[in-house]
């Protein structure tokens, strides 16, 4: 089982890498072509767009795909793959802000058609009772994927500039490669797979439990979005530390991320994901509303560690809620839902948090205004908290209660 949690994961490392690079590392090629901070953040802000898109359509139509020596997953993961791998290879030689906009726009593309279908995969081969497990091992790898590419992408940039980008496409290709054998063990539960009528977009729509989970979702990706956009300029503009300082934070919440991610599944495994998650909500919306009182950085520190524990636990678990909820034969457009319902947090985080910034820099002087982000973001995070009250109380309460899907698939 730990082998199998293995290779299904290593994409997600793949994936976490290749996008790690292009959002951190790519700014630094584009800003030759674009010549303005502006039009770069249009470019890579650019995956919210998508994100609205794609996900839902790969998911559903990964549902409904018919049986081949391939499965059902891979050929979008295998029709994804070259799209971001051509984007990650085009990009360090864009010599006009179009080819830089194809690039990104390639790999965008690619990215989304390989990753609800991937995910889905999960749902496909394990017991229900695994979900929770499995998302925090994805969850570690994914940190992985991370923090190798903010450790050694500015290194391979200062050899070659394409270099860290050559080696991201890579770690995809390397990666995506043991799917193979998911497929073929996916040939196993193809029978008992077939009873079940794939869900489409729209039933997931007129679905209260997957649309409600689809709000929280928005709510929790808002508060990330607009946490990830704007820490490192209200560590060094609002209390006016360095960029090291600001790498040092990072670096703390880097690690509770993958701390948390074990801890999250073994909480879900004993209490049920929607009490874990409810309490983490609670925790993490207070911690993130405290953040708007300190001035100086030794106060937030402090809280730090823990505040972001509590998100941790959070991120990991949202996949593994989706699938429980999902109707038999939908676990690949509720994939889709997940991805576009963080789109839509993505897209409305940093934009809420960037106004309020700007609102705010009279009366919140101490800070330059950005002591402003953390009130905007921590209650939004609070306010999921009523929405997830409302799925169903079989499902609150961490019972079994999706459809006979566990029943339909073998062990493992």
């Amino acid at each position: 089982m730990r082998r199998l949690l293995i290779t299904l994961g290593l994409p997600t490392l793949g994936l976490a890498f290749g996008l790690s690079i292009l959002t951190t590392y790519g700014p630094v090629v584009l800003l030759r072509v674009a010549h303005s901070p502006a039009r770069v953040g249009a470019l890579i802000g650019g995956e919210g767009a998508f994100a609205l898109t794609v996900p839902l359509f790969a998911g559903a139509m990964s549902d409904r795909l018919s049986p081949s020596p391939l499965g059902r997953r891979l050929p979008f993961v295998l029709a994804g793959l070259p799209l971001v791998t051509t984007g990650l290879l085009l990009l360090p030689w864009a010599t006009s802000y179009l080819v830089a906009g194809v690039a990104v726009l390639l790999f965008f593309v690619g990215y989304y058609l390989y990753y609800p279908p991937y995910r889905a995969m999960y749902a496909d081969v394990l017991p229900r009772r695994l979900y929770a497990r499995a998302q925090a091992s994805q969850a570690v790898l994914r940190g992985v994927g991370l923090g190798a590419a903010l450790m050694t992408g500015g290194l391979f940039l200062g050899v070659w500039t394409p270099l860290p980008f050559v080696i991201a496409a890579g770690v995809l290709l390397v990666t995506t490669i043991p799917l193979k054998r998911v497929a073929q063990l996916q040939g196993t539960f193809s029978v008992a797979g077939a009873v079940a009528m794939p869900a489409s977009v729209r039933d997931l729509f007129h679905n209260r439990d997957m649309m409600t989970f689809a709000v929280a979702n928005s709510m929790w990706e808002f508060s990330f979005a607009g946490l990830r956009t704007f820490i490192v300029l209200y560590v060094v503009r609002g209390l006016d530390q360095s960029p090291s300082i600001a790498s040092a934070v990072i670096a703390v919440v880097a690690a509770a991320y993958v701390a948390g991610a074990p801890i999250a599944s073994r909480l879900a495994d004993r209490f049920g994901l929607v009490p874990v998650m409810t309490w983490s909500a609670i925790a993490f919306g207070v911690g993130l509303c405290y953040g708007s009182i300190p001035t100086t950085l030794t106060p937030l520190l402090v809280a730090l560690p823990f505040v972001a524990l509590a998100g941790s636990i959070l991120l990991t678990l949202p996949q593994a809620l989706a699938f429980t909820l999902a109707p038999v034969g939908g676990q690949g457009a509720a994939a889709g839902l997940v991805d576009f319902s963080r789109g839509v947090g993505v897209v409305l985080g940093p934009v809420a948090v960037g106004v309020a910034v700007s609102l705010s820099a009279s009366f919140l002087s101490a800070t330059s205004g950005y002591a402003a982000m953390w009130p905007v973001i921590g209650v939004v995070m609070l306010l999921s908290v009523p929405i997830l009250r409302r799925l169903d109380p079989a499902v609150r309460q961490g019972s079994d209660v999706s459809s006979s899907a566990a029943g339909l698939r073998a062990p493992v």
